[in-house]
């Protein structure tokens, strides 16, 4: 089967939704299919490239933001018109398309793109605004998201419409929209430590031991990615701390990859509130093997996504791979019945209530590392049969 890929950016390390189409076509790939990849709002200078993703080669377009609408549909159409595809697979997050997330003028164009081949739509991302808690702008703003997404499936007819989680599913479906369910893998490749994990310099120099026997007096609890400004430390920090006292452990939090401008500005605040009992280590951006380490070292893995929302956070599907206990410190108030008691119940998965000290004070178990990225893309193809049924009616 012939697969080409569309998402907004294909800069490596610099969007998640890119780097995990390039996984996700790789494995295509070596399941035996053929795919290409097309990025429609790249950030670098545009044009065609063989992207390397693990050992295989894949053909890429990427169409440069800087110019115009027109000039890369273009381009996109003849990288199109030359391949043939059997399906198209649109990649989606709103802000992926356009800077203030409501990308209202790219149906039309994706509709003269598409054609009558088969689409398929991965949404990452839907409109925001929707909690109970959500403020005035962040409503209104999702309400213009919400009318383009709804507006875009009924314009595009996608075959196969899938999102990352329960929660996500259950707004499409009061949109009239039936959504599988298809989880996300992480974007990190398990790395083989050997007979030492090699910590990055940061740790090192703060004083944490790269052997495990000297670290049983440490707990290590691991921020991967962007601290948002929608997540409240407390009352997490205060029963990590309660715990740690109780199971004579010291404290690390540590956190790598890019934390965003908001994000640096609460880590220097909770450093400073927090600095006596606990230690802070920021190691930035990192390897794809230093970060591997890092999640395979640490005792838990700290999310700052809701607790509703676990599945479209790529960070903790990379957590969750490496087989790390995840802590969700944050809830989205009002939407937990979207999902219809369907959250996922990984056994890795722990919420912030009142059994989470207990928890820690016994012990979080951890397990094997596993990559779910080849169960998942079968799972994936499995949606796209070559002899394509009609388009789905509304529910």
């Amino acid at each position: 089967m012939r697969i080409a890929f569309l998402c907004g950016n294909l800069e490596p390390g610099r969007d998640g939704v890119g780097d995990y189409t390039r996984l996700l076509a790789a494995e295509c790939i070596r399941q035996g299919h053929e795919c290409r990849i097309l990025a429609l709002n790249d950030c670098g200078e545009g044009g065609e490239e063989v992207q390397e993703c693990g050992g295989v080669q894949i053909q890429c377009l990427r169409c440069p933001g800087s110019t115009s609408w027109k000039e890369r549909f273009v381009k996109a159409r003849d990288f199109l018109n030359g391949y043939d595809a059997d399906w198209l697979s649109l990649q989606f997050v709103p802000y992926g398309f356009h800077p203030k997330g409501i990308p209202w003028c790219l149906t039309h164009d994706l509709s003269a793109l598409i054609g009558e081949r088969p689409l398929q739509i991965m949404f990452h991302e839907l409109w925001i605004g929707f909690g109970a808690a959500a403020p005035l702008k962040q409503r209104l703003v999702g309400a213009l998201q919400r009318q383009c997404i709804l507006r875009m499936i009924r314009k595009l007819k996608p075959r196969a419409v899938h999102t990352s989680n329960a929660t996500y599913a259950g707004l499409l479906k009061n949109g009239g929209v039936a959504a599988m369910e298809l989880p996300l893998f992480g974007n990190i490749p398990v790395h083989d430590l050997g007979s030492e994990a090699v910590l990055p310099a940061q740790l090192s120099a703060a004083g944490i031991p790269a052997d495990p026997a000297d670290r049983r007096d440490w707990w290590l609890a691991l921020f991967f990615g962007t601290l948002h400004h929608e997540w409240n430390p407390r009352p997490f920090t205060d029963l990590l701390l309660r715990a740690a006292e109780r199971a004579g452990k010291r404290i690390c939090m540590v956190s790598v990859g890019r934390l965003g401008a908001f994000g640096e500005a609460l880590w220097e605040k909770m450093r400073l509130e927090n600095g006596r009992e606990i230690l802070f280590v920021k190691c930035g951006e990192q390897s794809c093997e230093a970060i591997s380490t890092l999640l395979q070292i640490a005792d838990f893995g700290v999310a700052v996504t809701p607790w509703e929302l676990m599945g479209k956070s790529g960070s903790a599907a990379a957590m969750l791979d490496h087989g790390l206990p995840i802590l969700f410190t944050r809830d989205e108030p009002g939407v937990g019945a979207l999902a219809e008691g369907r959250l996922l119940t990984d056994p890795l998965f722990h919420r912030c209530d009142d059994t989470l000290e207990m928890k820690l004070i016994g012990g979080l178990q951890r397990r094997a590392p596993s990559p779910r990225v080849r169960e998942i893309c079968a799972r994936f193809i499995a949606a796209l049969p070559i002899k394509s049924p009609p388009a789905p009616t509304p529910l």
